[in-house]
């Protein structure tokens, strides 16, 4: 990040780049909202552990994790301290750039060189004062916990927890600074935006410092790590099925569970229709067979007392719906209401509630392959088959072992449509002669069609008429080159030979497609005008 920093030097700051900044911004400032979150949730369990009736009776474990509580608690004041001090820095450099544009929420003049250099780096140069914070903040914050296994082990100097915070302070050297100035490296010549960008980077790595920290404590205190959170402050009820759509002989399946659960909870009891379902880790599964037609309405109820608040009941209620059907099916063809001949017409099935192992299809005037996908593939039909129809019939197999029949589909077949010859992207008209000359080869092309169809010219025949004559020279070729080694000798002299005035020809052209009929397609004529 710093490389791209210092190559903005001698630059324009561009918009993409500024943009790049404030994305990045962003995902810094959900990550530290995160860690936020982790740090308080982590100090609310240790309050819980000092209500637990077994510390409680324990005078020597009670006091042990009520001293490690006020470590972890000043831990968090530390940071408190270090992030507002950061926040001020990012103020001050923010309205050197101008402040921030009501409209639009962001700096003013957020591609500002000048901004952080002057205030971090020159003037008041607070990087150095920042940094002595930061390194000061790193070292008092991993002294909190104790080097050995007890708290009278504070010695006021943690070099090992140091190693483990994420706070780095090394600045790579450059032309323009060798002696590593850390002030230099990070905010020197440097947008605005990047600017805030480092420093919310800063306040992040204090705030995961802080994480570290307190995890550490916790160790200290109950001789393992925080494996898991013990404060739920938002319940919800959910109910979660993968299948809501169902066929008669089917069964419906939903997961239903209460949000932010404990998997080591035995006080919750679920049911559904008034049945009490059985629970394991917190979640229990309702299974029912589909039965009639329609709307079906389940109705969820889930109580659990909760140790935080005096073991008080609490109740939730949801609903949950399916739908049970009819079998249906369909074909969807995947680019158009016909098949082509010659080339691979995509087609899709769909039947409703039955998986795609179950399908399956006889034809008639066509042939059906796998493609890629699911209930995809591809159809085919034979040369000489145009005007006929194509017919797929389909079945399926339903939840129940039975059979369904979904019916017939015919579908139309036509050739593809006819190319239209083309000469140095001209249909003819007026050419240069030199144009003409370095033209390769005639062309078929067709627009405007849904598939991949090349179709090659074989034959044509040349006319070539000089100016004010009447007299004609007519030449055959059985291949669509004009000029090169393929092209037939007679031809290519023609070419050379054009003068002004002269025209030629290109007629009876005849090429081949995919379905390799050959078909004539029409005539290319040209009158050199330079």
């Amino acid at each position: 990040m710093y490389l791209v920093l210092t190559a903005l030097l001698a630059m324009n700051v561009s918009s993409e780049i500024l943009n790049a900044f404030r994305i990045v911004d962003r995902s810094i400032n959900r990550s530290s909202k995160n860690t936020d979150e982790k740090n308080e949730a982590t100090i609310e369990n240790f309050k819980l552990q000092l209500e637990d009736p077994k510390i409680k009776s324990d005078p020597v474990k009670f006091k042990k994790v009520s001293d490690y509580l006020v470590l972890a608690e000043k831990a968090t004041a530390m940071r408190k301290v270090i992030e507002a001090d950061l926040e001020e820095y990012k103020k001050l450099i923010i309205e050197h750039a101008g402040g921030i544009d009501p409209e639009t929420n962001d700096i003013l003049r957020r591609d500002d060189l000048d901004a952080a250099t002057a205030i971090m780096v020159e003037g008041p140069r607070k990087g150095v004062e920042m940094l002595s914070k930061l390194q000061k903040f790193k070292a008092e914050l991993a002294a909190l916990v104790p080097t050995g296994e007890d708290i009278l082990s504070l010695s006021g100097k943690n070099e090992n927890m140091e190693k483990m915070l994420p706070l780095n302070f090394e600045v790579e050297a450059s032309e323009t600074n060798v002696n590593k100035d850390w002030s230099y490296g990070n905010f020197n010549m440097v947008p605005a935006a990047g600017a805030i960008t480092i420093m919310d980077k800063y306040i992040n790595d204090v705030k995961n410092s802080e994480a570290a920290v307190i995890d550490e404590i916790w160790a200290k205190a109950f001789g393992e790590k925080l494996k898991k959170q013990l404060v739920f402050k938002d319940y919800a009820l959910l109910i979660s099925s993968p299948n809501t759509y169902l066929l008669p002989g089917e069964k419906y399946t939903a997961e239903i569970m209460l949000g932010a659960y404990n998997k080591t909870s035995n006080n919750l009891s679920i049911k559904v229709n008034g049945q009490t379902l059985a629970v394991k880790d917190g979640i229990a599964t309702y299974t029912a067979t589909a039965t009639g037609k329609g709307e079906q309405t389940i109705n969820v109820t889930a109580s659990y007392t909760d140790p935080n608040e005096d073991n008080a009941v609490k109740s939730y209620t949801n609903k949950a719906s399916y739908f049970i059907g009819e079998a249906q099916a369909t074909i969807s063809l995947d680019k158009m209401n016909v098949f082509y001949i010659g080339v691979d017409n995509p087609i899709t099935f769909s039947a409703s509630g039955i998986p795609a192992g179950n399908l399956t299809y006889t034809s008639d005037n066509c042939t059906l392959a796998k493609a890629d996908g699911v209930n995809k593939y591809t159809v085919t039909v034979a040369t000489g088959t145009a005007g006929k129809k194509a017919i797929i019939r389909l079945s399926g197999k339903l939840g129940d072992g039975t059979t369904k029949d979904f019916g017939t589909y015919e579908y139309r077949i036509k050739n593809i449509p006819d190319p239209y010859p083309q000469i140095a992207n001209k249909r003819g008209g007026g050419i240069a002669a030199s144009e003409l000359r370095v033209q390769e080869a005639i062309f078929a092309k067709l627009d405007n069609f849904d598939f991949e169809a090349k179709f090659t010219v074989v034959s044509y025949d040349v006319t070539y008429q000089k100016k004010r004559s009447t007299e004609l020279e007519i030449y055959s070729s059985g291949t669509q080159y004009l000029t090169g080694a393929s092209a037939m000798k007679s031809i290519d002299e023609v070419l050379q030979k054009a003068r002004i005035g002269d025209r030629i020809y290109f007629e009876n052209i005849k090429a081949i497609g995919p379905d390799k009929r050959v078909r004539s397609i029409g005539s290319v004529n040209f009158t050199i005008n330079n």
